[in-house]
């Protein structure tokens, strides 16, 4: 087997690591956020935050819940 077919296969399997760990990126960041979600809209303490600034917040991580698990596929 010549040198150029090892090559290629090696960057075939080094992208195709690099797309395992990006989706399982987006997997972990995804739950980082529906916990965030979850924080905003049930912990006690998220009451002090001003209630304009809580619910622009919840918005964008809704917001961006919605597109990870776009990008995602589910």
């Amino acid at each position: 087997m010549s040198r150029a077919f090892i090559k290629e296969d090696d960057g075939e399997r080094g992208n195709a690591v690099a797309d395992i760990q990006h989706r399982e990126g987006k997997v972990e960041w995804l739950q980082i956020q529906q916990k965030k979600l979850d924080t905003l809209k049930n912990d006690p303490k998220s009451k002090k935050i001003s209630p304009e600034k809580l619910e622009r917040w919840i918005k964008e991580t809704e917001a961006d819940i919605e597109k990870t698990k776009k990008e995602l596929g589910y």
